[in-house]
C-alpha cells in the first residue's frame, strides 16, 4: 500500500491537515484510505472522515496506564481529535426541519392505538 505526500494532489492536501506527512517514516493512513475518505466530497469531509477513524481506532485502546512508575497516556491526544473535529462541525450531526408538526405515519400510529 502506498504513502505519498504530493501537495498537488489531495491527498497530499488531506494529509497535511491531518498532519500525516512521513515525519520520521512514519504514516498513519496509506493512500488508498484517504483516497476513500476522500469520496466524501471534499478535502474537508475527508479530513472529518479521517479523524473519526482516527477516534474510532484510539478508542480500542487502553487510554490510561501506570505500570510501576511508568506512565501512559492518550487522554490528550484523544482531547485534541474530539477538539479538531469540533473545529470542523464533525461532531455534530445534520439535522433539517422540512415539515412542522405531525408527520403522516405518526397520525396512522396513534390513529391505530399506539401509544
Amino acid at each position: 500500500m502506498a504513502t505519498t505526500y504530493d501537495l498537488s494532489t489531495d491527498v497530499g492536501k488531506v494529509r497535511l491537515a491531518l498532519g500525516d506527512t512521513g515525519s520520521g517514516g512514519a504514516w498513519v493512513f496509506t493512500d488508498e484510505e484517504v483516497t476513500y475518505f476522500l469520496e466524501q466530497g471534499s478535502i474537508v469531509k475527508a479530513h472529518i472522515a479521517a479523524l473519526q477513524a482516527l477516534l474510532t481506532a484510539k478508542s480500542y485502546r487502553i487510554k490510561y496506564a501506570n505500570v510501576q512508575g511508568v506512565i501512559y497516556s492518550d487522554t490528550q491526544q484523544i482531547s485534541a481529535i474530539k477538539a479538531a473535529l469540533a473545529m470542523l462541525g464533525g461532531d455534530m450531526p445534520t439535522l433539517t426541519v422540512t415539515k412542522a408538526g405531525s408527520q403522516p405515519w405518526e397520525l396512522r400510529h396513534f390513529a391505530e392505538g399506539g401509544s
